[in-house]
């Protein structure tokens, strides 16, 4: 393939939220590798993924860093949608984390042992049998198919806390959610980061596991186009793709997170404290307020050209497809809307430029 690009279309919108995450998409602007490959991207920041799905689809936007389980899912969301979402690039892995409230978390201290008093999970069984007939606890999740719903499944139900029966499940924005939880909407959440940090860092609430260590190399965010748009464009969504995975192979050396930080923390994109930033992105967490930060190896794993983070294949569309099985009666779904094709043609385009 030649080593120049002649995109159909060079002015892109490309969506994204206000999460750590969002690096790649930061990064790719601000290192001059979307001009590189002929493209003029707008990022334009949205509040939730609700929004950022019927954006794309509407054709109000050409792509987006989308959850991945997102395209997977869309004809169970919107059943009557005639639209394919299609990913050629997992662009993330990771990067969530459950938090509690401080009070909730202070009554669950009266439910732990010693055996169990680093299982906050098993507090939380303990409480709810001891309790009956109280308020509800309520914990947040971002969208109804996500890896942030199948992580706090998972942390749950291996505490032996039924999701569906013991406990309310709600649906909000990310960035909504700790203003929710200071107000007493919610009890807790799982969220991508800054969101989990920045609770803790304020004394709003505790963070009682980093969801890497429940499902390692979980695939988070995707870069989606619809397939219309892809089959018009595919010059332009091959330049995306390179844009992108050069700018998740910039962020995989550890000494360019900082810099990263400094340009995420910028009012115009995620307007948060760079040093809040950077602590996620150098993999350290802060469980909670006044304590010592932890290392958390693997918190935020960005593609790389070099190893298979960013692969969409068949066989992770199916373990992301079995596991919203587990909690909801889907139909079939075709998990070829993960197109490894395109991401080797990506990989093969950037070697070819070395």
């Amino acid at each position: 393939m030649s080593s120049l690009l002649y995109p159909e279309k060079k002015s892109i919108k490309l969506l994204y939220l206000r999460l750590t995450d969002s690096a790649p998409l930061i990064i790719a602007k601000e290192k001059g590798y979307f001009s590189q490959f002929g493209l003029e991207v707008e990022l334009k920041r949205e509040t939730s993924w609700a929004t950022l799905r019927d954006k794309l689809i509407g054709r109000r936007a050409d792509a987006a860093a989308m959850l991945a389980p997102m395209p997977l899912t869309l004809p169970e969301t919107l059943p009557d949608c005639k639209e394919r979402l299609i990913s050629g690039l997992i662009l993330s892995c990771n990067g969530n984390a459950i938090t509690l409230s401080e009070d909730l978390y202070q009554r669950l201290q009266h439910y732990t042992t010693e055996e169990t008093k680093t299982d906050i999970g098993v507090a939380l069984k303990q409480y709810l049998q001891k309790n009956t007939g109280i308020s509800p606890i309520r914990l947040a999740t971002v969208y109804p198919f996500s890896s942030h719903t199948l992580q706090l499944r998972h942390w749950l139900q291996a505490a032996g806390v039924n999701p569906d029966r013991d406990i309310q499940l709600i649906i909000l924005p990310p960035e909504q959610m700790l203003e929710s939880l200071l107000s007493g909407i919610i009890d807790g959440y799982c969220v991508g980061e800054p969101w989990n940090s920045l609770a803790a860092q304020k004394g709003t609430g505790v963070v009682v596991t980093a969801c890497n260590t429940l499902l390692p190399a979980m695939p988070e965010k995707v870069l989606a186009v619809t397939q219309s748009w892809h089959k018009a464009n595919p010059v332009s969504h091959l330049a995306l793709r390179a844009a992108l995975l050069k700018a998740c192979s910039w962020l995989i050396a550890r000494e360019n997170r900082c810099e990263a930080a400094g340009l995420l923390s910028q009012k115009h994109y995620l307007n948060l404290p760079e040093s809040l930033l950077q602590r996620s992105l150098n993999d350290q967490i802060l469980y909670r307020r006044n304590t010592n930060i932890i290392a958390n190896p693997g918190w935020h794993l960005f593609a790389h050209i070099d190893n298979d983070n960013g692969r969409p294949c068949e066989t992770k569309a199916q373990q992301l497809i079995e596991m919203c099985r587990g909690f909801s009666e889907i139909a079939t779904i075709n998990s070829q809307n993960f197109r490894p094709e395109l991401y080797h043609q990506t990989v093969d385009f950037l070697n070819s430029k070395k």
